[in-house]
C-alpha cells in the first residue's frame, strides 16, 4: 500500500508545481492543426492542438499575437508554455504567440476534392433543381436523437402542420457517417416524397467532415429529388451545401424553406379570389356593354328587308336572358369556390375544437384507432400549444366502461 495520500487540490497544486520547475516545459514550441476554436467577448481565444493521435487544450489570452492564424484547418507553430488550470485540474497549453504554417491537412483535403469536383461538373448551377414551394411530403436526413430535428419539427408544425414528413435516422459524426449518410439519401430516393433535407447542428471542421466526403458528394449529385443541405451555422461551409440544389444557412431555415406559413396562404387565397372577382366582373361588364352597343347597331340599321322590328328585339332579349345567365352562374361557382377555400382555413378547423393527434414516437397523424394500443404516447395540437398524453385504455364501439 502506497504511503502517500492527496486530496485532489494538493494534488492540483502538486502537477502544477512539478510543470512550473520543468524549464522545458516553461518555455517551447507547440506544432499542429487549429481545431475548435472559440473567443468569446472576452477577447481570449481557446482552442485545442492536435495531431493525429493526441490534442492539447490551449488559450491564447487577449494581449497574446497571431490571434489571426487561429483558423480551424490550419497547421501553426505556437509559443507558449505549461500549466495547469486548477479549479478544472485540466492540464492546458498557455500560448503567447501564434505562427502560421499553412491550412492543415483536412482543409488541404477539402481544397483539394473541391477542385477536383468543380471541374467534373458537380457545383454547376445549371444542374441545380428548384425547390417545390409547397410540398406534401418531405425527408430529413439527420439523427432522430438529436436536438435539430426537434428544432425542425418545432417550426414545421407551428407553420403547416399538414406537411408529411420522413425521417431516415442517420450518422453524422464520426467514422461511419458518410456511408450512413449515403444509404440514407439512396433509400429516400425510392419513396414518393418532394424535397429530401440534409440536417445537422454545428461543430468543428471534424465533426462536419463527413458532409466534405466524395462518396456523400456523389450521392446527392446523382439524386433524383432535390436536395436541400442545412449543415451546421450559417458560417460552416461543406462540399455537400457546393452540390446540394439549395443551401439552408441552418436547419431551422430549412424548415422555414419547405414549409409554407399558413397564415400567409389564408391571405394570398383571399386577396386572389377578391383580385379574380374584381377581374371577371370587369371582363363580363366590358362584353356586357358591346353586346348592347351590337344589338343597337342591328336593331337601328336600316335596311330593306323582310324580317319586322319584333323578331329582332324578340332575339336580342333571348340572347340577352341567356347572358345574364350566364353570368349568376359563374358568380354563383366563384361563391362556392371561396366558401370552399375558407373551410381549409386551419385557423378556422382548430377554432371549432378540433386537435391535430400524433403518435409521438414517430409523429405520424392518427386518422383512425386501428393501430393505437394501450400505453402509446400522444401529442396533441393546436397551432400555439402541444400536449403530451398517454392511451390508458380503448373502449370499442358497444362496448360498456366496467369491461
Amino acid at each position: 500500500m502506497p504511503d502517500i495520500t492527496f486530496t485532489p487540490s494538493e494534488l492540483i497544486k502538486y502537477i502544477y508545481k512539478k510543470i512550473n520547475q520543468d524549464n522545458y516545459l516553461n518555455s517551447f514550441h507547440l506544432i499542429g492543426e487549429v481545431s475548435n476554436h472559440s473567443s468569446p467577448p472576452s477577447g481570449h481565444h481557446y482552442f485545442v492542438i492536435k495531431d493525429d493521435e493526441a490534442l492539447i487544450k490551449c488559450v491564447l489570452f487577449n494581449r497574446g499575437s497571431g490571434k489571426e492564424n487561429l483558423k480551424d484547418g490550419n497547421q501553426i507553430i505556437a509559443e507558449g508554455k505549461m500549466s495547469v488550470y486548477q479549479p478544472r485540474g485540466e492540464i492546458q497549453f498557455i500560448a503567447e504567440n501564434i505562427h502560421s504554417q499553412g491550412e492543415g491537412t483536412l482543409q488541404q483535403r477539402f481544397e483539394e476534392l473541391k477542385s477536383s469536383l468543380e471541374a467534373q461538373g458537380l457545383f454547376d448551377v445549371s444542374r441545380k433543381r428548384e425547390i417545390p414551394k409547397m410540398p406534401k411530403k418531405v425527408g430529413i436526413v439527420t439523427s432522430k436523437t438529436g436536438s435539430v430535428i426537434q428544432d425542425m419539427i418545432n417550426v414545421i408544425r407551428r407553420r403547416y402542420p399538414n406537411l408529411k414528413l420522413i425521417i431516415a435516422d442517420t450518422r453524422v459524426q464520426g467514422d461511419e457517417a458518410a456511408n450512413s449518410i449515403t444509404e440514407s439519401i439512396s433509400t429516400l430516393n425510392k419513396l414518393d416524397i418532394d424535397v429530401i433535407v440534409l440536417a445537422r447542428g454545428g461543430g468543428s471542421i471534424e465533426d462536419l467532415w463527413p458532409f466534405n466526403e466524395e462518396k456523400v458528394a456523389r450521392e446527392i449529385f446523382k439524386s433524383k429529388i432535390p436536395i436541400i443541405s442545412a449543415i451546421g451555422h450559417e458560417t460552416d461551409f461543406t462540399i455537400s451545401d457546393l452540390v446540394a440544389d439549395l443551401r439552408a444557412p441552418t436547419p431551422s431555415a430549412a424548415a422555414e424553406i419547405i414549409s409554407p406559413d399558413v397564415d400567409y396562404l389564408n391571405e394570398l387565397i383571399s386577396l386572389k379570389t377578391s383580385e379574380l372577382n374584381i377581374s371577371f366582373n370587369t371582363v363580363l361588364e366590358n362584353l356586357k356593354n358591346r353586346f348592347y352597343l351590337s344589338m343597337d347597331r342591328i336593331i337601328n340599321y336600316k335596311v330593306e328587308t323582310s324580317i319586322n322590328n319584333y323578331k329582332i328585339n324578340s332575339l336580342a332579349n333571348e340572347l340577352i336572358n341567356i347572358f345574364d345567365n350566364s353570368i349568376k352562374e359563374v358568380k354563383y361557382k366563384l361563391e362556392n369556390l371561396e366558401i370552399s377555400l375558407n373551410h381549409l382555413d386551419i385557423n378556422k378547423i382548430f377554432s371549432k375544437g378540433f386537435f391535430l393527434t400524433q403518435l409521438k414516437s414517430d409523429k405520424s397523424i392518427i386518422k383512425n384507432f386501428k393501430n393505437i394500443k394501450k400505453g402509446d404516447q400522444l401529442l396533441v395540437s393546436n397551432l400555439n400549444e402541444t400536449l403530451e398524453a398517454e392511451v390508458i385504455k380503448i373502449n370499442n364501439k358497444g362496448e360498456n366502461d366496467d369491461k
